[in-house]
C-alpha cells in the first residue's frame, strides 16, 4: 500500500470517528434537554395550584374520615399523610367509599386528590362519582370525573353548584365518594392523598351568620352591625338596645350552669 493510500485511509478513519463523537454528544446533549423539559413539567404541575394566592385554607382538620373498607396499614392515617408513597388501599366489594364528615357546615372551593397509575396499574381509579348533602340521607351527586391512566392531583369540578356569593361553592356538611371502576377491571383501590380547601375568610359560615375564618376576632360593634344588617325589621333592633339597657351579668352564669340542689 502506498503512503498516500495510507494517509487516505487514516483520514477517513479519522473523519468517521469525529462523526460518531458529534453525534455522541449531540444525542446527550437532546437527551439532557427532553430530561430538563420533563423535569420543567412536573415543576409547573407541581405549583400549578397555588392555594394561598387563590385566597384558600385547607380544611381536612374540620372533618372526619371513613372509609367503607381498607387493608391493614392502608387506612385513613396514609390517606391523610403528606407522604404520597402512602396510601388508602381498600379492601372489599365496590364501590369503595370515602366518607367525609365535616364538624360543621363549610363552603367548598376546591377538592383534589391524588393518584398514579404509573405505580398502582391496576389499583387506579376510573371512574369515581362524588355527592354532598347534610348526612347520609340526603346525598345529591354533583360531579362524575372519569380517569385515564390518571398520574398526579386531580381537581373534581364544583363550579356552579350552587353555593355561596358567586354560585361556584360547594356547601354541605358531608361529602361521598364513591370509586365505581379501576384500570385493567382491577377489584381494591389506591387513593394516595386528598385535600379540601374553602375560602379563608368563610369557613363554616351559616346562613345570616358574619363570615370570618377561624381562630379571626371580631369586635363588638362590628358583629353588632353584621347582625343587625342580616335581618329585616326593627324588632331584633329593639331587643339589643333593650340588652344594652339590662345588661346580663356574668356573675350568675355560673350558677345557672351548676347541678340542682335539693335545700
Amino acid at each position: 500500500m502506498s503512503d498516500e493510500e495510507l494517509l487516505g485511509g487514516l483520514e477517513e478513519d479519522d473523519d468517521e470517528m469525529l462523526g460518531d463523537a458529534t453525534a455522541e454528544d449531540v444525542g446527550e446533549e437532546m437527551g439532557d434537554d427532553d430530561d430538563d423539559h420533563s423535569e420543567s413539567e412536573d415543576e409547573l404541575q407541581d405549583h400549578a395550584f397555588n392555594p394561598a394566592a387563590l385566597g384558600l385554607k385547607e380544611i381536612n382538620n374540620l372533618a372526619h374520615f371513613g372509609v367503607s373498607s381498607h387493608r391493614p396499614g392502608n387506612g385513613v392515617a396514609e390517606l391523610l399523610s403528606d407522604d404520597l408513597d402512602k396510601y388508602w388501599q381498600s379492601d372489599g366489594q365496590q364501590p369503595h367509599l370515602l366518607t367525609i364528615h365535616f364538624l360543621r357546615r363549610v363552603e367548598i372551593r376546591a377538592i383534589r386528590f391524588y393518584v398514579d397509575y404509573n405505580q398502582d396499574e391496576s389499583y387506579t381509579p376510573t371512574l369515581i362519582v362524588f355527592c354532598a348533602g347534610t348526612g347520609h340521607h340526603d346525598l345529591i351527586q354533583f360531579a362524575e370525573v372519569p380517569l385515564t391512566n390518571p398520574v398526579g392531583w386531580q381537581d373534581v369540578p364544583i363550579a356552579e353548584s350552587g353555593g355561596g356569593a358567586d354560585g361556584n361553592s360547594l356547601c354541605c356538611w358531608m361529602v361521598q365518594m364513591h370509586i365505581k371502576e379501576n384500570h385493567q377491571n382491577g377489584k381494591d383501590t389506591h387513593i394516595r392523598g386528598i385535600k379540601i380547601y374553602a375560602l379563608d375568610d368563610q369557613l363554616g359560615a351559616a346562613p345570616g351568620e358574619p363570615s370570618r375564618g377561624l381562630g379571626t376576632h371580631v369586635d363588638d360593634d362590628n358583629a353588632r352591625m353584621l347582625i343587625t344588617q342580616s335581618v329585616e325589621g326593627e324588632s331584633f333592633q329593639e331587643l339589643l338596645d333593650a340588652f344594652e339597657r339590662h345588661p346580663i351579668s356574668l356573675s350568675n352564669v355560673g350558677d345557672l350552669m351548676r347541678e340542682p340542689v335539693i335545700r
